[in-house]
């Protein structure tokens, strides 16, 4: 007995990160006065089955649970790289609101909810009402997962009663900065700042952002079109992929019914995708079946092993008879500097004729557009903007990762920026 005693104590002290992690605490707001508490997940394998997890507080190795997961679908098949808040209902930390509030579209990968959302969490602790669950008593009033057979998957806490990663205390806000599981142990991996510093639905910034990013199916860097002896040659780039099968081409003759699949990665062996990749990879289409003298819209999207779609923007081609070479020279997008920056960056593109119709703005990771900082006709030449971190209407935006996006006619260039405030 005393042996089985020593063995038990022994595995009690094994920091939780030396077993095998599907969900991760990535951020979590205390709050202040009892209230305004929410806590970021980040789902770190892909399809995890979420259905009756439980989200709570370990402290002092005592289990209190705050929600609970429902039997939802959306729950079944969680996708590597989603980020799930949860937060409580009652009293609502502006934070929260800044971005955007309660988010249940999965297709972006980051999910919003209120505790008292009854279709996908049950209220199992004290969010209903204006009352925390993290009293802030002592170091290890912290977040904590576990699954459906109340096995702890993460505690951000690591080990009880002593935390090596502590609580963020009142009115304050943790944040993990690292990207790999085996670093959320290392509380000098972990930033506190002022609650209103948070970053709900979103990366953290610098290496915790570039690994989130990186679970998206495809970051595409170039998307265009071009028509050349009565057909339309189209092309893009990807600056990596992850778990991308490959493409699918949609097309419609514009102002005439809705899109058509015109080419598949399962029937043309060059729409397929490279897997998993950090590689910057080419790929060519070239549709013969249009007519002379009609303008066409073509759609670009990606599936990944799962079968979930992304689409990418729309781009119009009008048929020429005569050969229009492609001219992605024409409209170049230079390299963000500083990157990541605080608190301004300096964004540049040249342009090598004149064109009609421009437009250089800033998105977030999720597609959701931020600010327009150019647009309209332009002569040609080479632009350089600062950006200071500001959206359409002056406010401060999060730290976090930003698309620059650049387009004109056709042709789509993009880059990733990273704020760290």
């Amino acid at each position: 007995m005393r042996q089985i005693s020593v063995v038990c104590i022994i595995l009690y002290s094994l920091p939780f990160n030396l077993f095998a992690q599907s969900v991760v605490v990535n951020e979590m707001s205390q709050g202040s006065g009892g209230g305004k508490e929410w806590v970021e997940l980040l789902v770190v394998d892909n399809s995890v089955d979420i259905r009756g997890w439980q989200l709570g507080d370990n402290d002092d190795g005592i289990w209190h649970s705050i929600a609970e997961f429902s039997n939802h679908k959306n729950w079944s098949s969680v996708a590597s790289g989603t980020i799930i808040v949860i937060y409580n209902s009652g009293d609502v930390d502006a934070t929260i609101t800044a971005a955007g509030g309660e988010d249940t579209d999965f297709a972006d990968k980051s999910v919003i909810i209120p505790v008292n959302n009854s279709t996908y969490v049950l209220d199992i602790g004290p969010w209903g009402g204006t009352s925390g669950a993290f009293a802030n008593t002592d170091g290890d009033d912290t977040a904590a997962i576990r699954d459906s057979n109340d096995v702890i998957i993460h505690d951000m806490a690591v080990s009880h009663p002593t935390a090596t990663v502590s609580a963020p205390g009142s009115a304050k806000v943790k944040s993990y900065s690292g990207n790999t599981t085996d670093g959320i142990s290392d509380n000098t991996k972990w930033i506190v700042a002022s609650s209103s510093a948070g970053t709900p639905g979103s990366g953290n910034g610098g290496d915790n952002s570039t690994w989130i990013d990186s679970s998206l199916p495809v970051e595409l860097s170039s998307w265009a079109g071009h028509s050349a002896n009565g057909q339309v040659k189209l092309a893009w780039t990807t600056e990596s992929e992850y778990e991308n099968q490959g493409f699918i081409i949609n097309r419609r003759q514009n102002g005439k019914g809705g899109m058509v699949e015109v080419a598949s990665f399962v029937t043309h062996t060059q729409l397929q995708g490279h897997g998993s990749t950090a590689n910057r990879n080419n790929y060519t289409y070239v549709d013969k079946y249009v007519d002379v003298g009609k303008t066409y819209s073509y759609q670009l999207s990606d599936v990944d092993y799962q079968s979930r779609v992304t689409y990418h923007s729309e781009i119009r081609v009008t048929v020429s008879a005569e050969e229009q070479e492609l001219k992605p020279a024409l409209v170049e997008l230079h390299s963000a500097y500083p990157n990541p920056f605080n608190p301004s960056v300096a964004l540049s593109f040249s342009l090598k004729q004149d064109v009609d119709a421009l437009s250089f703005a800033i998105f977030d990771i999720q597609g959701h557009h931020i600010r327009t900082l150019t647009g309209g006709n332009h002569v040609s030449g080479r632009y350089k903007i600062d950006w200071n971190g500001r959206d359409e209407w002056g406010r401060n935006v999060s730290s976090g990762t930003y698309v620059v996006r650049l387009s004109s006619g056709s042709d789509i260039y993009t880059q990733q920026i990273t704020l760290l405030r």
